[in-house]
Parts: structure tokens; C-alpha cells; sequence
């Protein structure tokens, strides 16, 4: 894909969470759904329209809908993705898939309650594609083209009182574990969509790259910027 989360490989295993303590409990009833509209070298290319929720069933669901006009060679692909993340009360991953439609069709599903977890994934060319992956706990699931994956990262950050901490990461379309930084930055203020305003700046870095995210009062998140792929996304208001 043209956009991806850009992680980086590293190990991951036997990581801990930042400080030596234990996390908060996951916050209760989340909610939360809008838009992100995606820009790439400052053209619109596409939108998502995402939805997080709390289960009765005591999971949250994170799912979304995104199409994507991409450029190449003269010629405008659409792109029509759909991911959709099951988290346990502690915001663990339990199972995901995602589905693309358009010029290119695939589709992959990942079970995470298994150790090793278990990717399944079929390919643009038809076939199936089965690997095992030994990952760690308290694991962030931020795949390529998939922008409300950060307001989960943001939910993890949040439940530890450190401005700086280091999470395993996953890349599902990628197959790629590897290792984010995150850290607080303090609040700021910026134009996002127009408008000045005041918000919270947390930086996550690899090994290959720089992101950055902006968040309200709320830890509602408002701005992702990724400068080495030109890449904006900012929520509609």
C-alpha cells in the first residue's frame, strides 16, 4: 500500500511497559466516532469513517470504513478497506481483520488469543498465507492506512502516568513486529482544518520514522501527521 505505518522491525520480546508498573484499567465505556479525512503532499486522497465502542460483552470494537483514490503512473486506483479490531477490557487485541475491495482485492484475519497468534492472509494474486508470530503483552495493533488505530494507542498511553513510554507493535498487513516510542510533548498550539487551537502534541518514533499526533481535552485524537510520507490526517469536525 502507498501509506503505511512505517514502524520499523525490531524485537520485541520480553518488552515492559514504561516505569515497571502496571497499567490503569482500560477506561470504561469508550466512545467515540467520526471522520478522518486523509491528505497526502497536501491533497485529499481519501476519508475514513471510524467508530470505537465498549460491548456489552466487556470488549471494546474498533472498526472502520476508508476509501482511497491513489495516483500512480497517470492513472487514479480507488481503494475501498475495511478493519475491524476486537480488544479484551484491558485493550489487548483479540482478533482482527480487515478486507480491501477495488483494483486490488485481499483480505487477512489475525487471532491473537493463540500462542502463537495466527495471521491468515489471502493475497491480490488469490492464494492463502499462514504465519505464526510469537508476540509480547500489552501489544499495539497500528496498521497501514488504518488512522484510528492511533486514538488506541493514545487509550494505551493514557493508562500508564509517564510521559515516556516504549510498546510492542504489530503490522498486520506487513506481518512486521516491532517497537514504538511514545512520548508527551506538552500542549500546543496549532492550525488544524483552518483553526487555531490549543492540544496536546505526543511524538511516536521508531526505528524508520517520525509521528506525529495531536489530541483535545478530551484525548479525543484531532491531527496525525507522518512528515517523511507527507501524510495528514484530521478529524472532521
Amino acid at each position: 500500500m502507498f501509506i503505511t505505518a512505517m514502524i520499523g522491525l525490531a524485537t520485541a520480546a520480553g518488552l515492559a511497559w514504561a516505569g515497571g508498573r502496571a497499567p490503569s484499567p482500560a477506561p470504561a465505556g469508550i466512545m467515540d466516532e467520526g471522520t478522518f479525512v486523509i491528505s497526502l503532499g497536501g491533497k485529499q486522497v481519501g476519508a475514513e469513517k471510524f467508530s470505537i465502542r465498549s460491548t456489552e460483552d466487556n470488549k471494546v470494537d474498533a472498526q472502520a470504513q476508508i476509501e482511497l483514490h491513489v495516483e500512480q503512473a497517470g492513472k487514479t486506483y480507488d481503494f475501498r478497506t475495511s478493519p475491524k479490531l476486537v480488544m479484551g477490557a484491558e485493550l489487548e487485541p483479540e482478533t482482527y481483520a480487515w478486507t480491501q475491495k477495488g483494483a486490488q482485492s485481499s483480505r487477512l484475519e489475525v487471532d491473537f488469543r493463540t500462542s502463537p497468534a495466527r495471521a491468515r492472509y489471502h493475497t491480490v494474486e488469490g492464494d492463502d498465507d499462514v504465519r505464526d508470530f510469537n508476540l509480547p503483552k500489552g501489544l499495539i495493533v497500528l496498521d497501514d492506512n488504518v488512522v484510528h488505530h492511533y486514538q488506541l494507542l493514545v487509550y494505551q498511553f493514557d493508562r500508564v502516568a509517564s510521559k515516556k513510554q516504549t510498546f510492542p507493535a504489530f503490522i498486520p498487513q506487513e506481518a512486521l513486529p516491532g517497537i514504538l516510542n511514545v512520548e508527551d510533548l506538552g500542549t500546543e498550539q496549532i492550525e488544524v482544518a483552518d483553526t487555531q487551537r490549543e492540544l496536546q502534541h505526543i511524538l511516536v518514533s521508531s526505528e524508520l520514522a517520525r509521528i506525529d499526533l495531536w489530541v483535545d481535552k478530551d484525548r479525543r485524537l484531532q491531527r496525525v501527521l507522518i512528515p517523511a510520507a507527507q501524510l495528514e490526517a484530521v478529524r472532521k469536525k
